[in-house]
């Protein structure tokens, strides 16, 4: 029994075991970065506010179908009453009290398409507030991921800017070993020295930039400034089609500068059609009834009371109004395929420049890897020179550096490469998110 209960005890004092709950990593891939942008940036709230009141309008142009219902009451109070004396009797012409109450109709019954094309331009309006989003997160995408790069390839030159600086601290120890067994001078550590501080300073500037990137960055994906940021990515050489023809083709298709300068150009021709309607006639119909006191013989009786009836309106003369909205709208929509034209071009100059770009820095990423192989045999060849006391410290620390500079450019060439790709991508309009 006291088994018993010493186990119930367990099992009611000790707290239940839960399920081991997921960390969060503190490792951001790029797609990452580019999921927090587009999901917390202002710019895009601000274009989905926009859309909202677009489709807002839409509902505004709409409710012209509709008749529009209106209830109303009146009360006057008249003084003095008017009168006529028939025999001796008073007889009022009209109440000192005067009510009037009745619900209103009006409804257009027909405008020649007015509604019809105001209702259409208010949803080619929201279409393009709709493709404007699109244009949003197609800027806020790219610039997250030029500033993923950059922090990638900055974090890149920073570690081998700090090997060289490892490896010029061991180059000092030893001259000053070499120093006080007096087979070198205190020259070979003073020009060590300067190399070490030269390098502190490319360093230095390189944590600069990395700084203003990551702010950079945060700006975009709303990441708070007191987290660090740590981004996990490589650059690699891909083998991709860069036919120019269907690369622009793409371009045209999917830039969404292209749709905006379509959804221009397709406002501005309702807005000519819009133009053309203002001379054409519209008949509406007006209908009230209620309840309405001063009828002859009971005039404080309220009885019921109707009116009907059409209302034409034809317009004759506007001072050439219509006549310049025209003009007006018409020019507006030539200046708009105008600049779609213009703009196709751009893009097609974009495209053919990104390809280039491409194969430019494919070839410096060949020339960047035999630089790299050769200033290692070079280095190699050095220090074996510099133990056997054939080289001097200073043919040394030039084998160094040049090793170092080496390993930046071909860091450089990839990082280029990858940037070229990412230029291709945003010429193209591909979307990435």
């Amino acid at each position: 029994m006291r088994s018993l209960a010493f186990i119930l005890l367990i099992l009611f004092v000790t707290p239940p075991i839960r399920a081991a709950e997921p960390v969060a990593s503190d490792s951001l891939t790029i797609d990452d970065a580019v999921r927090l942008t587009l999901e917390h940036h202002p710019a895009i709230k601000q274009a989905r506010s926009g859309l909202m009141a677009a489709e807002a309008r839409v509902g505004i142009d709409q409710s012209e179908r509709y008749p529009q219902v209106s209830l109303s009451g009146d009360y006057t109070r008249l003084g003095p009453v008017a009168s006529i004396d028939l025999n001796g009797d008073k007889f009022l012409l009209y109440p000192a009290d005067n009510f009037d109450f009745h619900v209103g109709l009006n409804k257009t019954l027909y405008d020649f398409g007015r509604t019809a094309t105001s209702v259409k331009l208010a949803e080619t309006e929201r279409q393009g507030y709709e493709d404007n989003i699109g244009t949003v997160q197609y800027r806020l995408a790219y610039r997250t991921i030029s500033a993923c790069n950059a922090i990638i390839i900055l974090h890149k030159n920073i570690a081998v800017i700090q090997d060289q600086i490892d490896a010029l601290n061991q180059h000092i120890d030893v001259a000053r070993k070499r120093v006080k067994a007096g087979t070198a001078t205190d020259f070979d550590v003073l020009t060590t020295q300067v190399r070490v501080a030269g390098s502190n300073d490319q360093k230095i500037e390189a944590m600069r930039s990395l700084q203003s990137q990551e702010i950079a960055l945060r700006e975009l994906t709303g990441l708070p400034a007191d987290q660090p940021i740590h981004l996990s990515g490589d650059f690699s050489v891909t083998q991709i089609s860069l036919n120019p023809d269907s690369l622009v083709r793409a371009a045209e298709m999917q830039r969404p500068e292209v749709k905006i300068a379509k959804d221009a150009e397709d406002v501005a021709s309702v807005k000519s059609e819009i133009a053309g309607l203002g001379k054409k006639p519209k008949l509406a119909l007006n209908v009230t009834t209620g309840l309405k006191n001063g009828y002859i013989p009971n005039l404080n009786t309220l009885k019921g009371n109707y009116t009907a009836g059409l209302i034409v309106n034809v317009p004759l003369f506007d001072g050439y109004h219509t006549r310049h909205k025209m003009d007006e709208a018409n020019a507006n929509l030539t200046s708009a395929r105008d600049h779609t034209s213009d703009l196709q071009n751009q893009i097609t100059a974009e495209v053919r420049q990104a390809i280039a770009g491409v194969n430019s820095s494919r070839d410096k990423i060949d020339n960047a890897e035999l630089q790299l192989q050769q200033a290692q045999q070079a280095l190699t060849i050095a220090r074996s020179r510099y133990d056997a006391g054939a080289a001097t410290n200073l043919d040394l620390l030039d084998a160094e550096t040049s090793l170092t500079k080496a390993k930046l450019v071909d860091w450089t060439a990839l990082y280029d490469y990858t940037m070229s790709l990412v230029a291709l991508d945003k010429a193209t309009g591909k979307k990435i998110w």
